[in-house]
């Protein structure tokens, strides 16, 4: 499903090779050999961002054997990394120069990097989010998903949403599309907080480093009726795609607890997002909407759905499970908050 896009310079055209040339000697220089970097991806009304707060993101990384990559997100509705800042280095300070890969979504990247002892640093600018929901209400199924967002229709790792489980889970909740499509996510959203048990966990410890994401899976979590809070995600996700609405766990680091009040320790979170056609991605924290949504109307708006006014004191890191070197190695994770852009 992630496919590696080899980059075809060649096809640039004649009058471009100059200032091709100086530019990948440049990248060869500094350690990075990347693909064009992905624009700027603002979301549409009834979305919109704001209250820009900007990280520095520092994480040493031993892996056990070797690097199996490390996964980033330059640019993303609600973040954007700086990647003039983007370094990787020894445990002595000595840059390491490494590749990107892109994957099948060319939003998310893999960095190759050829050692298993690194530190990965770089800066990254966060946004809140803001949703109208009387004016999300109104937006109707679109005929044919947009290509970019198809993908996060199809079963993915940890997301099994083509068994049979979640289309009769669906089927029990009715036609999703006799509603908006808003309104259809959130009533599946809430059906999966109502009917999957929680112990609050995203990360796994070892004394004080992380060894990965705690995730068993959206299947597990439905067998079972219960699982970590990644698991809860998965679920959500899972039943969102069984549905016909694109959606994605989203892997980050925050230092902020679940209501983004109180600072701690930076931690793996996940959470997740679901597609507006023509809009954008909605955020939502099912581990923020348990115990608070059971009696809301899905016409109400929901804290932990849509506004995110913390969503800023998050960094995403990836868009699917595959993480690599987050799930295979020890990490030490710093994140400093430097500024507030106006």
């Amino acid at each position: 499903m992630y496919l590696i896009t080899t980059q075809k310079f060649t096809r640039r055209r004649p009058l471009r090779r100059g200032r091709f040339l100086f530019t990948l000697c440049i990248l060869i220089t500094t350690g990075m050999v990347a693909p064009e970097a992905p624009t700027n991806d603002p979301p549409k009304p009834p979305l919109s961002r704001s209250d820009a707060r900007i990280y520095e993101v520092r994480i040493r990384v031993q892996s056990r054997i070797r690097s199996s990559g490390w996964p980033l997100l330059p640019q993303a509705n609600w973040s954007k990394v700086n990647l003039d800042t983007l370094v990787v280095s020894t445990p002595e300070s000595k840059k390491i120069p490494f590749k990107v890969e892109t994957l099948q979504d060319a939003r998310q990247w893999k960095l190759r990097i050829p050692e298993k002892k690194y530190t990965i640093q770089f800066d990254a600018m966060s946004y809140a989010s803001k949703l109208d929901e009387v004016l999300a209400a109104k937006v109707p199924w679109p005929e044919k998903w947009d290509k970019t967002v198809t993908l996060y229709l199809e079963p993915s790792k940890y997301i099994e949403s083509n068994n049979p489980l979640f289309k009769s889970e669906i089927d029990k909740l009715g036609n999703p599309h006799e509603e908006p499509v808003h309104i259809a996510a959130k009533r599946i959203i809430k059906y999966c907080l109502n009917n999957i048990k929680s112990d609050g966990l995203y990360s796994n410890f070892d004394t004080e480093v992380t060894t990965g994401i705690n995730v068993n899976g959206a299947l597990y979590a439905a067998n079972n009726g219960k699982g970590t809070a990644a698991d809860l995600v998965c679920v959500c996700v899972a039943l969102l795609r069984a549905a016909g609405i694109p959606a994605r766990p989203i892997v980050g680091i925050t230092n902020a607890d679940t209501v983004g009040t109180k600072q701690v320790d930076p931690y793996y979170m996940v959470w997740g997002e679901y597609a507006l056609p023509e809009i954008g991605w909605v955020p939502f924290v099912p581990k923020r909407m348990r115990g608070t949504v059971k009696n809301l109307s899905v016409y109400k708006s929901w804290q932990g759905l849509g506004t995110l006014p913390w969503l800023n004191r998050r960094v995403p890191l990836a868009y699917n499970f595959n993480c690599y070197d987050v799930n295979r190695a020890n990490q030490l994770l710093q994140m400093f908050f430097t500024s507030s852009p106006k």
